[in-house]
């Protein structure tokens, strides 16, 4: 005969729903768990167990003493979590990915979202539902009794002179029918009979007090050790997942699009017609300027230069144009047209790296542009309009007169791209009475005082000899300005993301990030040709219109390039291998290649981090790279990227001991201890790499450009010790500095960011006839289509009343926006997807942002407070700002074709790899 339960006479008693209610929660987390397993490495994901549970168990023990005292508030809670549950196990099921419960609530608000999802799902959700009715059946009573017995004896241990359940035993058994039928619904409910009382002895309660705070604390720890993502992400637990989706307030930029539809430049005042440029050929740049055009009436030619044959990174000039929208639906002509968004248009996926959005451990594919018009992805000069052009300015006076000058001659043979990894403006180099040199003077004035020892500390004039040199800088040491090296050198140069890998993108290709954490570009295709592709068309035109008295002279005009990316550490962060490909490079070589058995040039010492090796162990390699170059007549370009001035900021054994910089409580052993420590490292390799070139004969026709990839803030400037989601100034401060010898010594002050660097060797190149006519109409038809301006022409830092805007995106990505303009000190940074608030600092007045203007909603709530400190051209300036920021982060998405989550929990298991270290062994944490 069948089993009965006390909880199955009808209505259905509180055990069953409590049965249900944990069946539900726990099958809904061993999903969740289970979707993100392939991506966590398995001995983290066994050593932060506890914490991705601890959630669920106090949901389990919560509402275990709600359905004891309040039945009718725990029936609602096990509708809600079963109805959740189903939900997210059906959409598992339909789409190998996790609702997003913040984007459920957007469709849910829309009548017309809210009846289909409810029709289409509804048989799904049923069957799910019935399947968890039937095991939480199949298990009741043994949930609702084992977490009674659980909750009291946690009571006991905690409280033990108080009691939890006072009225009854609150425990269910189950009857056959033979009992049932000798038992009434009232028997069951009867107080038991007492029992004689037990006391615990004293000693049993403390150590299972100790247990329970060993435990407590344990978990705590871990909680506080572990990565934030993605394990705080694999700890959410319904019902807060879903509360925290339907309710907590998100940023619109958190989503994959704009619900409202495409968005339009805010500030249309100021790309009326009047402000227009004609193209080059009507005594203007380029094909001309003329924003708010429709989109479908902008021609884009195939460049003569340009082979039939599709080249990698010049995707744009062969992609046929869309049809223009429907008569009506265009820009500036009524609303958008209904129905579903385009598909997005396909893409090119050969790199290793791109995910392919089918795969069924990615989770469901992104939702698609916006509704509206579908406007092309990638880039056009011509319709942007923050575009600001200034090459129809005049050559700065001291190049023009160089170049003039019958004697001098500055050949560009090799072109060096040195990203300076964590490297601050502030020490490169460092100048006597500067803010940081202050710093650094008045902490060891508190050694004087406590009479420590000064032995150790470090003369901080030798800190950065060789950037002292190659900037040009007199930085009050004494040693006057070193003439020999020329050049360019930038003050106010700012990075363009402080995630490394995003602004090399600035710094090759000459573009903006996507404002979404880590390397998500990866995914679709970069929406400008990089410098190597660049390199690699030129290779393949046959110049054979180059003088005679040129050939003799410069015989390598016409030779091949040859582009290398070197780095002693890992490429194995964040996909970077794939993404060194999907810039061009014909060769990379990395601390996999110095590991390498065959390596030609194994390494000599040991991994110096977590990351790799020293750049000397590079040093044969490089040799090399030039000594063929110069055997076989080829060009190089060379992108080396330090890792050295990487956290912890370790240096080789040949730098011998490291020297205490700070005195007082910041000196000995401190993080920005370690750091310096590191730059003067750093300083002593560009030296030596500066010093192998003229050894080699190339230095006089080598152009060497340097660029911090982002700086870095410590605790006297900002409160976090790490560029992760830190928008300080000082993580965005970063020296750039073009150097060649026979350029004269420049000082620029400008505010610009690493997008400026490809115009400007390409400017360079062709200025200084260092191209063939045919390789330099490639640079001079390509000039105009870039973002950023030639840094050796006169900068613009406005044009017909529109700024010269620099966006930084930070570390990882989604986080902020920081928005600077070339011709105020005025700074924004505006949360995209993080609970923080908006900032404003004036740089001029407060350059270290010691005393910033924060308000947690923006708009004109900050206006006011802006308007009270700096006046009214400062509020009127966050206005233009706030409305350039929102504008910026969704074009850039249009740019990238990327409508994905800007956080990385956001998109799905299939991300949780995003922006992690790839180790050698599974046991490498």
């Amino acid at each position: 005969m069948g089993w009965f339960t006390k909880k199955f006479s009808w209505p259905p008693d509180r055990s069953y729903f409590y049965s249900l209610l944990v069946t539900s929660l726990l099958t809904s987390k061993f999903l969740h768990l289970f979707s993100h397993l392939p991506a966590v490495p398995i001995f983290l994901f066994l050593l932060y167990l506890p914490t991705f549970l601890f959630p669920d168990l106090f949901v389990i023990l919560i509402t275990r003493a709600i359905f004891h005292r309040y039945r009718t508030v725990g029936v609602i809670l096990c509708c809600v979590i079963t109805s959740a549950s189903a939900a997210q196990i059906g959409f598992f099921i339909e789409t190998g990915g996790e609702i997003r419960w913040n984007m459920m609530a957007k469709v849910m608000r829309e009548p017309e979202g809210f009846f289909g999802m409810l029709m289409s799902g509804f048989a799904g959700l049923a069957a799910t539902t019935g399947i968890l009715a039937g095991i939480a059946w199949l298990l009741n009573p043994i949930p609702y009794n084992v977490s009674g017995k659980a909750l009291k004896a946690l009571f006991a241990t905690i409280l033990p002179n108080r009691r939890l359940f006072e009225s009854s035993s609150d425990e269910y058994t189950r009857l056959n029918e033979f009992e049932l039928q000798d038992s009434s619904e009232d028997d069951l409910d009867e107080e038991p009979e007492k029992v004689s009382a037990f006391i615990t002895p004293a000693w049993k309660l403390r150590l299972a007090r100790i247990k329970l705070a060993a435990a407590f604390v344990v978990i705590t720890i871990l909680h506080i050790v572990r990565p934030r993502s993605p394990y705080g992400h694999m700890s959410g637990t319904l019902p807060f997942t879903l509360f925290d989706g339907m309710f907590a307030r998100r940023s619109a930029f958190c989503d994959p699009q704009p619900w409202d539809g495409p968005r339009h430049f805010p500030l249309q005042n100021l790309i009326k017609k009047n402000n227009w440029l004609p193209p080059a050929q009507d005594g203007g740049i380029g094909r001309g300027w003329r924003p708010g055009t429709p989109w479908w009436e902008v021609k884009r030619e195939m460049p003569e230069w340009l082979p039939e044959k599709p080249v990698d990174g010049f995707a744009k000039y062969y992609r046929k144009p869309p049809p223009p929208p429907p008569h009506g639906h265009g820009h500036g002509h009524g609303p958008p047209p209904d129905g579903p968004p385009p598909p997005p248009p396909e893409f090119d996926k050969k790199f290793r790296g791109r995910r392919d959005q089918n795969d069924d451990d990615d989770g469901p594919p992104p939702p698609g542009p916006p509704r509206g018009p579908p406007r092309p992805r990638g880039y056009d000069s011509v319709i942007d309009p923050l575009k600001i052009s200034n090459l129809d300015q005049p050559l700065l006076e001291q190049i023009q007169k160089a170049i003039n000058d019958a004697g001098t001659k500055i050949p560009i043979k090799h072109v060096v791209l040195l990203s300076l990894e964590s490297t601050r403006k502030d020490v490169f180099p460092l100048v006597k009475n500067g803010t940081l040199e202050s710093q650094l003077t008045e902490s060891r004035r508190e050694n004087t005082k406590a009479k420590r020892d000064d032995d150790n500390l470090a003369t901080l004039s030798e800190l950065s000899r060789t950037a002292e040199s190659v900037t040009g800088e007199d930085t009050g040491f004494g040693r006057g300005v070193n003439s020999s090296m020329g050049g360019l050198n930038i003050h106010g140069a700012l990075t363009g993301s402080t995630f490394t890998l995003k602004s090399l993108l600035g710094s090759h290709c000459g573009v903006s990030p996507l404002p979404v954490d880590f390397l998500e570009e990866l995914e679709t295709e970069i929406y400008q040709p990089c410098l190597p592709q660049i390199l690699k068309v030129m290779n393949m035109l046959n110049d054979t219109s180059i003088e005679e008295s040129d050939e003799e002279a410069w015989p390598w005009k016409k030779a091949q390039w040859k582009s290398a990316f070197m780095q002693a550490a890992t490429n194995k962060f964040d996909r970077e291998a794939a993404f060194l490909e999907q810039l061009g490079f014909d060769k990379t070589v990395v601390r996999e290649d110095l590991q390498d058995p065959k390596a030609k040039f194994p390494p000599k010492g040991l991994e110096l981090n977590y990351f790799g090796y020293s750049e000397t162990e590079l040093k044969p390699y490089l040799r090399e790279l030039f000594e063929d170059a110069e055997k076989n007549n080829e060009r190089v370009f060379l992108s080396h990227l330090t890792s050295s001035t990487h956290h912890p900021w370790a240096t080789p054994e040949e730098f011998g001991e490291q020297q205490r910089y700070w005195g007082g409580s910041r000196g000995g052993g401190t993080p920005w201890d370690h750091y310096l420590n590191a730059i003067k490292w750093g300083d002593q390799w560009i030296g030596e790499f500066l010093n192998l070139l003229e050894e080699l004969g190339v230095a006089d026709k080598t152009l060497v450009v340097m660029i911090g990839d982002h700086g870095f803030s410590f605790g006297d400037d900002s409160a976090a010790k790490t560029t992760y989601a830190n928008a300080h100034i000082n993580s965005f401060r970063v020296p750039l500095v073009f150097r060649h010898p026979a350029l004269p010594n420049i000082q620029i002050n400008a505010t610009v960011t690493s997008m400026s660097i490809l115009p400007t060797i390409l400017d360079l190149l062709r200025t200084t006839s260092s191209l063939s006519p045919q390789r330099a109409s490639v640079a001079t038809d390509l000039l105009p289509e870039y973002e950023g301006q030639s840094l050796i022409r006169t900068f613009l830092p406005s044009r017909d009343g529109r700024q010269a805007w620099n966006l930084g995106v930070v570390n990882p990505g989604g986080t902020h926006l920081s928005l600077v303009s070339s011709s105020t000190p005025f700074r924004l940074v505006m949360p995209i997807c993080e609970p923080s608030p908006f900032t404003f600092s004036n740089l001029k007045t407060d350059p270290n942002e010691a005393e910033m203007v924060e308000d947690w909603e923006g708009g004109i709530k900050l206006r006011l407070k802006v308007k009270t400190r700096y006046g009214d051209d400062a509020a009127r300036w966050v206005r233009e700002a706030e409305r350039v920021g929102e504008w910026l982060v969704w074009e850039l998405r249009r740019r990238w074709d990327y409508w994905d989550g800007s956080r990385r929990e956001d998109r799905g298991p299939g991300h949780n790899d995003d922006g992690l270290l790839e180790h050698d062994h599974w046991w490498d944490t």
